[in-house]
């Protein structure tokens, strides 16, 4: 056996570990330097920025769908201020699903809205895919809208308070939701989360970003705390 040979199992492993190294520190020097670009844009729209965020800075999370998925749950880039007099936020949210060689880490930009005395009954709103169609047939919620077929076939809604939600969901916020498709949303009380499955926006994005996200409040019906 030649010496190449015998070398050849330990020059893989140094490659593989090598590629892993170099991934590692890209990624990092690439979310360094987007915590840099957020946080001028934080400055630029007159927001307070904080890097990493504490899990309580934002009251009550656990309690909406998104952030009762996976583990190791982080918040960064955290901007946070006014926008047309209600106070908001937008960050990074990351959390991983699975573990070991299956584990992936998800990243998502969501914007938080708190208006001081406008409630909705607590509900999530995401894209309906096919598994969600084959669960709905065993009885998993889905609430449909007869009168908004497309809006029925594209999203899937849920929530304990079904008549509260369809009173809700009028035919205008329907109608919105059909023309911004795959727009998500978790709700309840006075604390709105409206975001796009796995997407982060851009810097350069934040105010359309935070616009979606106050149109939908919008067109929510006010119902007074």
């Amino acid at each position: 056996m030649s010496g190449l040979t015998v070398l050849l199992p330990f020059l893989f492993i140094a490659l593989v570990v090598g590629l892993g190294i170099f991934l590692f520190l890209y990624n990092r020097k690439k979310e360094k330097e987007r915590t840099r670009q957020m946080q001028l844009a934080a400055g630029q729209l007159g927001w307070s920025f904080l890097p990493e965020a504490e899990w309580n800075m934002i009251p009550g999370l656990d309690r909406f769908t998104l952030f009762t998925q996976g583990h190791d749950k982080e918040i960064r880039n955290l901007m946070y201020g006014e926008a047309r007099g209600i106070k908001a936020a937008v960050f990074d949210y990351i959390y991983t699903t699975g573990s070991g060689k299956h584990q992936t880490t998800h990243y998502q930009s969501v914007v938080y809205l708190e208006p001081g005395n406008q409630v909705v009954p607590f509900f999530s709103l995401r894209p309906e895919h096919f598994l969600h169609r084959i669960m709905t047939a065993f009885g998993y919620q889905d609430i449909d809208f007869g009168q908004r077929p497309e809006f029925s076939s594209r999203y899937i809604l849920r929530g304990q308070d079904e008549p509260a939600i369809r009173q809700t969901f009028t035919d205008g916020l329907l109608s919105f939701y059909e023309s911004y498709a795959d727009t998500c949303t978790d709700a309840g009380g006075n604390q709105f989360f409206v975001f796009r499955a796995g997407y982060r926006c851009q810097p350069q994005e934040l105010e359309s970003y935070v616009g979606l996200g106050l149109q939908v409040l919008k067109l929510m019906p006010r119902y007074y705390a």
